[in-house]
């Protein structure tokens, strides 16, 4: 894992400026190296230690397999192709096929696998600048040569060209004045990591779990024998309330939490930047992840999404960069080719997030029906 640098130095310049230290950010970094100088800050104390996303699909896989950290993955992740539906005492449904019936796809499964697992295995592929962490962009300006980046230990940073994966609450997409429209359905879910000890028959499946016709509760397999709940409820969310909900969804079967490492909560948003790449200029400020689209988690699609804007605007970069052959304009428009590219998808998978998260509460043959027509989505085919 690479050192966290906090001093600062008055003012520096950088072929590329990443902001966020989330998998997005982190993998922007990766592929950048081949640029030659870039810096890499993160306002967070360090890299995240708990929680957060933990499903990574087929297509993510192999971007993980490029830059050389899945088989390092694979071991301490839970392999999962089946999605179940368990009501009534008993198991109802489970489907794998839209799973085992890809095709020319080296991974027919989901890695369940924690976040913090997936950067501390990206920093791990920081060979030539380290994260520094603990460091705020406080402003950013854009000329038609580069951007201008200040943070809040005094330091100033020109470079070439900025991504800004600084998450759902995006300074930089704020101080771009950058519109992120969308909605928020009433929905709020309670999340557990815990370890459990029950008689309930354990696999490595998703399953749902149906209670007087809605399903408000998901288990998901995770590493180290541990199990991720997602559980919809209303009024005050407590970890008690969330706890109770499991036990009743799991009944006649006993549930004991021996231990649970990270309880939260979130309310569903379904918003979309009004455009990926900043408006003036050139574009050279480029948002991704969160920063750029957010949704319900029911289809594990955030992290995923975020995996794949990295890629896709890292090459632009590049090319943008080092290209002699590009012709008058035409490192602008590749870049806002990336808006045209990445925004349609982000629409698209916050349009199967929302139908996902909304027929939750159907019966299981109709949220089964769902997951089925939206297959192609949720294994990144």
């Amino acid at each position: 894992m690479g050192e966290y640098f906090h001093g600062p130095d008055s003012s520096e310049e950088f072929d590329l400026t990443v902001i966020g230290g989330g998998p997005t950010g982190l993998l922007s970094a990766v592929l950048a190296e081949q640029l030659g100088r870039y810096i890499h800050v993160d306002a967070k104390p360090g890299p995240l230690e708990l929680g957060r996303a933990d499903a990574l699909n087929a297509r993510t896989q192999q971007y993980l397999e490029i830059v050389g950290i899945l088989d390092g993955l694979l071991p301490k992740g839970i392999k999962c192709n089946t999605s179940s539906t368990f009501a009534e005492g008993d198991f109802k449904s489970r489907q794998s096929h839209w799973w085992t019936s890809l095709e020319h796809c080296l991974h027919r499964n989901f890695l369940m696998i924690g976040q913090p697992e997936v950067e501390t295995a990206l920093l791990g592929r920081l060979f030539m600048a380290p994260v520094r962490y603990g460091e705020k962009v406080v402003s950013i300006s854009e000329t038609e040569s580069g951007v201008s980046v200040t943070t809040d230990l005094g330091r100033t940073v020109r470079s070439k060209y900025a991504v800004a994966a600084d998450g759902a609450r995006s300074t930089i997409r704020h101080a771009l004045d950058i519109g992120f429209t969308g909605t928020k359905p009433e929905m709020v879910w309670a999340v557990l990591d815990t370890f459990i000890d029950t008689d309930f028959p354990v696999c490595s499946e998703i399953i749902t779990f149906q209670l007087n016709g809605q399903a408000r509760v998901s288990w998901i397999p995770r590493e180290r024998g541990m199990a991720r709940f997602y559980v919809l409820l209303e009024g005050e969310i407590t970890q008690e309330k969330a706890e109770n909900s499991i036990r009743e969804h799991l009944a006649p079967h006993r549930v004991d939490f021996v231990k649970t490492e990270w309880f939260s909560t979130f309310d569903v948003k379904e918003r979309i930047a009004d455009t990926f790449v900043s408006k003036q200029g050139a574009g050279r400020i480029i948002l991704a992840g969160d920063a750029a689209h957010v949704h319900s988690v029911n289809g594990g699609q955030g992290l995923n999404t975020g995996i794949a804007d990295a890629f896709a605007l890292t090459w632009r970069v590049a090319t943008a960069i080092t290209s002699k052959s590009l012709v008058p304009g035409g490192a602008s428009r590749l870049i806002r080719s990336y808006d045209t590219e990445r925004r349609k998808v982000a629409q698209e998978v916050i349009d199967v997030a929302a139908r996902l998260v909304r027929d939750t509460i159907r019966t299981a043959k109709e949220y089964v029906a769902t997951i089925e027509k939206n297959a192609g989505y949720i294994t990144g085919k």
